[in-house]
């Protein structure tokens, strides 16, 4: 399987919809539409004529035509640099409004992900557009897609009923976040259809609405990666369900930090769950709650120095301890 990186295999799958769209190639809007320069195209067309993939047609220095060679067929694409680029091209897709999202309380029941047999995945590959998929998801991940990775696939595209675009972009969205494996492509894609989002358009807007706010709350844990599912699941509820304020949220995120020295989305919950049964929302109301009559800053209150009669007095993680003398009842410890 080829190994290219992202820039040439975009290059690639444009000239595929160009081929399939019937549209006139031109390295100077390839390269605006891309966001490359023309000289990053054309290095991408020679990665891939070097790769047999498709030939370039030269005439007096400059490219005249493509030649796209898939593995089964060979399709031909002219080149007519002396046309004009079409200035609607890049605007033709439609804005998108926020309200073109559902919100997560509308969301569908999600189906179940099926496993198809061996004809019903031959009976698939007849699909053009789902060929046209697999062909695309291989050049992104840089391997041929085993039999769940094909599972998956359809799942997307029959019971999720994403269009191929909307595949397509989650894939790259995936690839470009480090994330090849077919299971994370699956939460993110079970994700913006309990959120409604049926179109690459409206997955880039989600993306670009909540991104900056994920990697703020990231960032107040002290973490430079990349949210997991897990972590995403809970700074939606945060900021969408429960509703808080981001600056809330990070306050909670600096708590945890200070009482256990440790990025754990599980204690910031319990903070934030504490706030919002006190309904808080902001940061007054935390100083006024933190100031009600009977409220000690634990911190701050003196210890007493009988060890026998007084405990100390200390930030437990109730769900933690639940946890922990459950799982001694589950499996209690043999004494010798």
């Amino acid at each position: 399987m080829i190994k290219a990186n992202g820039e040439y295999v975009k290059v690639y799958i444009y000239l595929l919809r160009m081929v399939s769209n019937g549209q006139k190639f031109n390295i100077s809007c390839l390269a605006d539409l891309l966001e490359l320069t023309e000289r990053d195209i054309c290095r991408a067309l020679k990665y891939w004529k070097k790769e047999n993939l498709l030939d370039l047609v030269m005439d007096g220095g400059e490219i005249r035509s493509i030649k796209l060679l898939p593995v089964s067929t060979a399709l031909t694409i002219d080149a007519d640099d002396l046309m004009e680029p079409e200035k609607e091209k890049p605007a033709k897709v439609p804005a998108v409004e926020p309200a073109a999202v559902a919100p997560a309380a509308k969301a569908k029941a999600v189906p179940a992900l099926r496993t198809l047999t061996p004809s019903q995945l031959a009976q698939k590959n007849k699909d053009d557009k789902f060929s046209y998929l697999i062909y695309i998801a291989e050049m992104y991940i840089g391997r041929p897609l085993t039999a769940n990775d094909l599972n998956t696939l359809s799942y997307f595209y029959d019971d999720l009923a994403m269009s191929p675009e909307l595949i397509e972009h989650l894939v790259d969205y995936c690839v470009s976040n480090g994330k090849k494996n077919f299971r994370y492509m699956q939460t993110v894609a079970i994700a913006w259809y309990q959120e409604g989002i049926r179109t690459a358009d409206e997955a880039k807007l989600h993306c670009q609405n909540y991104q900056k706010e994920y990697y703020q709350i990231m960032h107040a844990f002290g973490l430079n990666n990349q949210p997991a599912p897990a972590q995403i699941e809970y700074m939606k509820r945060w900021l969408k369900t429960d509703g808080f304020d981001l600056s809330i949220v990070i306050e909670a995120c600096n708590r945890t930090i200070r009482s256990i020295g440790q990025p754990k989305f599980q204690y910031t919950d319990s903070i934030l769950k504490k706030w919002k049964d006190n309904h808080v929302v902001s940061l007054d109301d935390v100083k006024k709650l933190e100031s009600r009559p009977g409220t000690v800053s634990k911190a701050a209150a003196p210890q007493p120095n009988n060890q026998f009669h007084n405990f100390e007095e200390r930030d437990y993680d109730y769900d933690e301890l639940e946890k922990q003398l459950f799982e001694k009842q589950i499996h209690p410890v043999k004494e010798d």
